[in-house]
């Protein structure tokens, strides 16, 4: 039972998919889970492989495209002082849509709008909210559990840490971070550049400035809910200290946390570990979310 949904996220429209459990009854809650894919990951991708998992184990779930990627409208950036407003509040600007750029921070004012659209369903059980996230996108939900008490559990695989120390930039050394955000702020320069150490594996462009300053293994010393962290052993974006390790040494030694390591490479977490990756998180989802039979 998938729907498609639309999320307003700052005024901007998202596009999701809602799943349902095809066992679910009228007037009946279930635990639900939002999903956070990486980078700027297609919801598509989420939507024909772990949602629909997910849901068979009971859940209801959503998946959604971050605001300028994919099915998701953008927001739209204007370079000349704005006229003054209409008799009823509105203005006509010449706007440039800004498609496919990764603002850490951006994308977590989506997770968090995407999360009150999921607890607003009438299906949803709101004290039992679960967040999945891959890559990029495991880092942002360590970031939000950390921040957010409406999180009951977490999967977090493959993470992005952000920087380890307030000298690096992840993409670029500090100062010349510092150097072109200040250029942009004076207006010298009108659109973000293409950060020179970004792989080129990465599609879009990192915004280098939120980028600095985006820290989830600090967050993530303030989880205090179970969570599960699945690591590649041969991690290539920083290596696993940089990664999943990095997540469970931040995590405080209270919490309940299971971490655990498949071979091979990144992406091999989306084919050659795929399965026993999504049937652990769904184990563990069902473990801490769904309600214990009395």
């Amino acid at each position: 039972m998938k729907r498609e949904v639309t999320i307003w996220s700052e005024g901007t429209r998202m596009a999701g998919d809602l799943f349902l459990p095809d066992d679910l009854r009228d007037g009946e809650k279930r635990p639900a889970i939002l999903l956070c894919h990486g980078w700027g990951g297609p919801k598509s991708h989420l939507s024909a492989t772990y949602a629909p998992f997910f849901c068979e184990g009971g859940f209801v779930c959503l998946t959604f495209d971050y605001r300028g990627w994919f099915e998701s409208d953008a927001r739209i950036a204007t370079f000349e002082k704005h006229p003054a407003p209409d008799a009823e509040g509105f203005v006509t600007v010449r706007g440039k849509p800004m498609r496919e750029i990764v603002d850490p921070l951006d994308q977590n004012r989506d997770i968090n709008n995407a999360l009150d659209f999921l607890i607003g369903q009438p299906a949803v059980d709101s004290s039992r909210i679960g967040l999945w996230g891959s890559s990029f996108g495991g880092g942002h939900v360590l970031y939000v559990a950390g921040h957010d008490p409406r999180i009951k559990a977490v999967v977090s695989q493959v993470p992005g840490m952000g920087a380890a120390a307030d000298d690096e930039g992840f993409v670029m050394p500090a100062p010349e971070v510092q150097q072109l955000a200040s250029a942009m702020a004076r207006g010298d320069i009108r659109e973000l550049p293409r950060p020179k150490g970004q792989p080129e594996s990465l599609r879009g462009i990192g915004d280098f400035r939120t980028m600095w300053r985006y820290r989830p293994r600090v967050a993530a010393r303030n989880i205090r809910v179970p969570t599960l962290i699945i690591d590649q052993e041969d991690e290539e974006y920083g290596g696993r200290e940089n990664s999943g390790l990095a997540a469970k040494d931040a995590i405080p030694p209270t919490t309940i946390v299971k971490y655990h390591v498949f071979p091979g490479t990144h992406y091999d977490i989306y084919d050659k570990n795929y399965r026993a990756s999504a049937k652990m998180a769904r184990d563990w989802f069902i473990e801490h979310l769904m309600p214990r039979a009395s």
